[in-house]
């Protein structure tokens, strides 16, 4: 009887996908008719019935959309009567971090000047970071500071690193169109990058290459005297700013560089590329004009 029982259980494990042995069900009983008959169980016998733990027949998986999957759940163990002392589970070592330090910037030493166009002359020779080794052009800057107005994007696209001056293209045709439907006049703003040099395959400039940059920067502020400086975009938002906020953040405060005061807008590539963010570029426009309007005169 107990072989008929062994063979259709046999054929039921197999059936259902279960590779356990089906000795190892009957191990124990095998085992406890010898030890009751008093007989020495055989070598054979002795090895199927030690382990200490068995296992219960597996559950079939249910996928939860109702289909039946052919995946069979592993066996679970059941806890025999001999429990097996097992040692604590290793813990993974910590990653540790590793501090890298800062690269230096580089300093170039600037001679005084009286005006944009001998400073200008100095940064034709600026090797102060990696970018200097591709550029084309030192895209430096242009326009007048007749306005009181400086507009800085973050780093020159191709075109710009080719001819050298910063909002040609589609991107200043845009520009200039933003410029005149609040009243500017372009050659009367000063437009200007905070990253004077092209990055490589037009990829983000590095926060080590805008604060290598600074020092021209800085030193164009100083000749323009702004009233109030505009920054196009969030990368040069966040790094002229040094603050970690989304593009809406930046646009919604009024925030100041060297003390002078600083309204962020939409870049004109942001616009080409979402159009539909043009809506809310003109009510910036229109805030940057009465913001403007609102500065004392510095006459």
């Amino acid at each position: 009887m107990a072989v008929v029982a062994e063979e259709f259980l046999g054929l039921y494990l197999k059936e259902i996908g279960v590779k356990t042995p089906v000795s190892s069900f009957f191990g124990a009983a095998a085992t406890r008719t010898a030890i009751d008959s008093k007989q020495t169980p055989t070598v054979d016998e002795a090895i199927i019935a030690e382990p200490s733990v068995h296992y219960a027949p597996a559950e079939v998986v249910i996928p939860e959309a109702g289909f039946p999957s052919t995946e069979v759940a592993e066996p679970t163990p059941l806890i025999s009567a001999r429990t097996i002392e097992t040692p604590d589970a290793v813990q993974p070592t910590p990653k540790v971090e590793v501090a890298v330090p800062d690269k230096t910037v580089k300093t170039i030493p600037i001679t005084p000047v009286s005006d944009l166009k001998s400073l200008k002359l100095q940064t034709l020779a600026c090797t102060a970071c990696e970018l200097s080794a591709s550029r084309n052009e030192v895209v430096f800057g242009s326009g007048s500071g007749t306005s009181g107005i400086v507009f800085i994007g973050d780093s020159p696209s191709r075109a710009e690193d080719l001819a050298g001056e910063p909002m040609i293209g589609k991107k200043g045709e845009l520009f200039v169109q933003m410029l005149t439907s609040v009243g500017f006049v372009r050659e009367d703003v000063y437009v200007m990058h905070g990253v004077k040099c092209r990055p490589s395959h037009g990829r983000d400039p590095k926060p080590v290459e805008f604060a290598a940059c600074e020092q021209w920067l800085v030193a164009q502020l100083d000749l323009l005297k702004p009233r109030m400086i505009c920054l196009l975009g969030r990368i040069v938002g966040q790094s002229l700013l040094n603050a970690d906020l989304s593009l809406a953040e930046l646009r919604e405060k009024q925030h100041s560089f060297r003390g002078i005061p600083v309204l962020v807008l939409d870049h004109p590539t942001f616009l080409l590329r979402v159009p539909r963010h043009k809506a809310r570029a003109w009510e910036d426009l229109n805030r940057l004009k009465d913001f403007y309007e609102s500065l004392p005169s510095d006459e």
